[in-house]
Parts: structure tokens; C-alpha cells; sequence
């Protein structure tokens, strides 16, 4: 009965058929990086291979040249670089012959010149055959290479100092594009300002126009709230009340604020709002905002400081969608609630200090520096 095997068994033991030769030379070319080449380059190496092997049989000192693909790769694997002279790498060659060392055991890479001159010298020892060979090699190709060198460099020259004044130009155009894109942000920011100062102008005007209509039963009093029942008389009364406006400190860009609005009620007592917009860090670049108008309260406080607070711990329930933002305004509160009635508010900024910090004209340091 006959075996057949299929192309993936066939392929599999030509790759390692392969990886095996290159280890008897000494080449760490393992079996998955032969199974990575082109069906073409494993061609080549097989070829290369046969034709390396009978030239070992019969002691031949030169055959073949590497493939091309190979030669980068072999340079970066076992061997060393050709430094001694060409007369220290032949006598090298005759000890190996006349140690019986193998053919194979080259202790140079393939690509230098080093590996040609000592399989020369060994083959030719092996033979019997004369080492002039030598003389012929030292003079002509020093002089080629100088020549070389002569030529080549000029021209490197003129290469590298195209591709930096192109590399300069480039520089320049990035530049350029960088100073347009910051303008453009910076106008943007502007705009944006603009449009969120005119929506605050309309959002204290709402709160001075709309009417307040609360209908709520009595309860008792908890922790300085109360519900009370208002009545169209009151109303036009408390719209005439002046509203204090308290921006909590919150970082990111210029146009983040968070603010908590207090009034004062007919009765002495104070009901609170708020209004906020942050940009989102989880979704870059989309504003959130939100507001609860004074109207929208139907609960009062007995001081103005619980009436913050209780506002304040409001926000830092609706503000999740940032961790950084709502972290500050729960250390806000903290603030708050560690100094009751030291707090003052700075009458340019709206921001809390404390009094002792706040000169005679209720400015902060901050805005009185400015």
C-alpha cells in the first residue's frame, strides 16, 4: 500500500530537511523562519544548499554566492567579523586543515571577506595546491576601495544635505500648521465664552422674569428646611430679592463652570439653584450642562450656608460623569461644612474664602493680583 503524504507534510519536511543542513554549517536558521519564506526563497535556499554541499564533498574553495534575503539575517547570527589580516586568517585555515577540523566550522560570517579567504586557504592547503593567491588580493582591492570611498562620500554628502534642507522645509510647514491650528482653538474658545456669557445672561434673567408658583402642604422643619406654601402676593416680592451667585472651583478648560444661585425668601429664609456645563473627559470634546432654576425649588433653608451646602451636595450627586470634577466639589463641600460661617464671598470672582483672607473691598487675593 502506498504512503501518501499531503503538500502540508511535504512542506513541513522540506522546511526541516533545510534547517537541518544550515545547523550542520553552523546557521541558527530554525524551522518556522524557513516555513516563513516565499515558496521562490526556499527555491534559492535549497539550491544554495545542494550546491554548498558538493563543494564540501570534494574540498571545493569557492561556489555559489548567498541569497540575497539571507545575508541580513546571517549577519545578525553566529561568527565573527573578519579583523584579523588576510595572513592571520590564512595561517587560522591551515592549523584547521592540518587539525582535521571540518570544512564547515568557518568561524566567519558568509558575507565577509574573511569566510572567502579562509575556505580558499583550506581548500588549497587540502590540495596541495600553491597559496599566491594572497598577493593577488591585497594591493588591487585596497586601491579599489579607496577609490571607492573617494567617490561615494561626496555624493553621501550631497544625499544628506538634500534630505535635511528637505527635512528644514518640512520642519517649517509643521510649524505653520501648528501656530494656524492653535489660532483657530483660541478662536473657538472665544466664541465658545461668548456664547456661554450670553446663555448666563439669559439664565439670571429668566430667574429675575419667571414667576414662582409653589404649592406644597406644611411638614415640619428638618435640619433648617422647611416647606411652605407661596403665595402670588410673595412671589412678586421675592423676585425683587437680589441673587447671590457662588462659582465653585472646578479645573479643565476655561469654559467648565459650575455655579449655585442664592435668594433669599419674604419670610428670611433662602432657597437655592444651580447651574453647571463641563466638558466630558470621558467623551472628549461634548459639553454636558444642566440647571435647576430657583423657581424649581420648593424647599427653603433657615441660613444661606445650609441653603449651599445642601445645593452643593446636589451637584456632587448630578456630576459623576467626571471623576475629577466631582471629586472637587465633594472636597468643596468638605470645605464648607469644616468652616460654617468663616467662609466669605469674593464679590469679583464669586468664589468662597475665607474672611480673614479677603481685603477691605470683599476681593480675594487672586482678583485683587489681577
Amino acid at each position: 500500500m502506498t504512503n501518501q503524504f499531503s503538500q502540508t507534510d511535504i512542506n513541513e519536511i522540506s522546511c526541516r530537511t533545510i534547517s537541518g543542513q544550515l545547523a550542520e554549517w553552523g546557521i541558527d536558521f530554525s524551522q518556522s523562519r524557513v516555513a516563513q519564506l516565499a515558496p521562490v526563497q526556499i527555491q534559492q535556499l535549497q539550491t544554495w544548499i545542494n550546491a554548498g554541499v558538493e563543494a564540501d564533498e570534494v574540498y571545493q574553495a569557492e561556489f555559489a554566492s548567498l541569497p540575497d534575503f539571507m545575508e541580513s539575517e546571517l549577519l545578525e547570527m553566529k561568527g565573527e567579523l573578519a579583523s584579523l589580516s588576510r595572513e592571520e586568517i590564512i595561517e587560522q585555515a591551515l592549523n584547521a586543515c592540518e587539525a582535521e577540523v571540518p570544512l564547515t566550522d568557518n568561524p566567519y560570517l558568509f558575507d565577509t571577506t574573511g569566510w572567502h579567504v579562509w575556505r580558499k586557504a583550506y581548500c588549497c592547503w587540502y590540495h596541495g595546491e600553491s597559496l599566491d593567491f594572497l598577493e593577488e588580493l591585497s594591493t588591487p582591492e585596497s586601491d579599489s576601495t579607496h577609490e571607492e570611498t573617494v567617490l561615494t562620500v561626496p555624493q553621501q554628502l550631497k544625499s544628506l544635505i538634500i534630505r535635511f534642507n528637505q527635512a528644514g522645509d518640512s520642519l517649517k510647514q509643521l510649524r505653520l500648521k501648528l501656530k494656524q491650528t492653535r489660532q483657530e482653538r483660541n478662536t473657538s474658545r472665544k466664541q465658545l465664552m461668548q456664547f456661554l456669557n450670553q446663555q448666563y445672561e439669559l439664565t439670571e434673567e429668566e430667574f429675575k422674569e419667571e414667576t414662582v408658583s409653589i404649592t406644597e402642604p406644611e411638614a415640619p422643619s428638618l435640619n433648617g428646611l422647611q416647606w411652605q406654601q407661596s403665595e402670588p402676593a410673595k412671589q412678586s416680592s421675592e423676585l425683587s430679592k437680589p441673587v447671590s451667585i457662588i462659582r465653585i472651583p472646578v479645573t479643565g478648560p476655561e469654559t467648565n463652570r459650575v455655579e449655585v444661585y442664592l435668594q433669599p425668601t419674604s419670610e428670611g429664609n433662602w432657597r437655592a439653584g444651580h447651574f453647571w456645563s463641563v466638558e466630558s473627559s470621558c467623551q472628549a470634546g461634548r459639553i454636558l450642562r444642566g440647571r435647576c432654576q430657583l423657581d424649581q425649588r420648593q424647599a427653603t433653608f433657615l441660613t444661606d450656608s445650609a441653603a449651599l451646602i445642601n445645593e452643593t451636595l446636589v451637584l456632587s450627586r448630578k456630576l459623576t460623569c467626571d471623576s475629577e470634577i466631582h471629586a472637587q466639589i465633594v472636597d468643596y463641600l468638605n470645605l464648607l461644612e469644616e468652616y460654617p460661617g468663616q467662609l466669605d464671598l469674593c464679590c469679583d470672582c464669586h468664589q468662597h474664602w475665607l474672611s480673614e483672607d479677603l481685603n477691605l473691598s470683599g476681593s480675594c487675593p487672586q482678583c485683587s493680583n489681577d
